[in-house]
């Protein structure tokens, strides 16, 4: 269903209860030599993701942001919708593009979750170009959706202890620079927020 645009600025700021945001790997593809996120771990990091939702007790009234992808994204994303929070979807790339880098997997089902996802009422899609210009395509762009994810979560959670992070992530280091996975977890933590790593290597059914 296409949805008209919207400017995540003509939003007011601190609305919500709470606001989590999510960043992680996607599935892995099938010829990738080193896992980090293998098809196999799915259910887990879906009970793990579920579980610190409890613990941070989201729900109505609370704000989602995440980046779309297959994987960590698209979990998060259904979880939370499940749970009645409002889902705001931050897309890196031109749909059709964003579908054929970071969303479509031989044998999955995760272009048609994708679109699932965005046809809720409560779930909400905003494209990087759309809101930050041509020029956001000047540096990475999924670095550059992690500043804006985390940049929107701290205007709209007005106060950083409203602010939680989870972040399905190997924890190994890459050298990534601003907005990567380990400047995201060491900002929200500088700001007061809380964060959350799954690590979906280390994971095991029942644990």
């Amino acid at each position: 269903m296409e949805q008209e645009p919207l400017d995540v600025r003509d939003r007011l700021p601190n609305r919500f209860n709470k606001v989590v945001i999510c960043s992680g790997h996607m599935i892995d593809k099938p010829e990738r030599k080193e896992p980090r996120f293998p098809p196999e771990k799915e259910g887990v990091v879906r009970e793990r993701l579920e579980q610190q939702l409890d613990r941070w007790g989201i729900g109505e009234g609370d704000l989602a942001i995440c980046g779309g992808a297959r994987g960590a994204d698209l979990i998060f994303a259904e979880l939370c919708a499940d749970r009645g929070s409002e889902v705001w979807l931050f897309i890196a790339l031109e749909e059709k593009e964003f579908l054929k880098e970071s969303v479509r997997l031989p044998g999955g089902d995760w272009e048609k979750r994708f679109h699932d996802a965005r046809d809720r009422g409560n779930v909400r899609s905003f494209f990087l170009e759309e809101e930050r210009g041509a020029d956001a395509r000047t540096e990475s762009v999924f670095a550059r959706t992690n500043t804006w994810m985390i940049d929107t979560g701290i205007e709209q959670a007005g106060d950083a202890r409203n602010l939680f992070a989870i972040l399905v992530w190997d924890e190994q280091e890459t050298g990534e620079g601003p907005g990567g996975t380990s400047d995201f977890a060491s900002r929200v933590t500088r700001l007061g927020g809380q964060v959350a790593i799954i690590n979906p290597i280390n994971l095991k059914e029942g644990e």
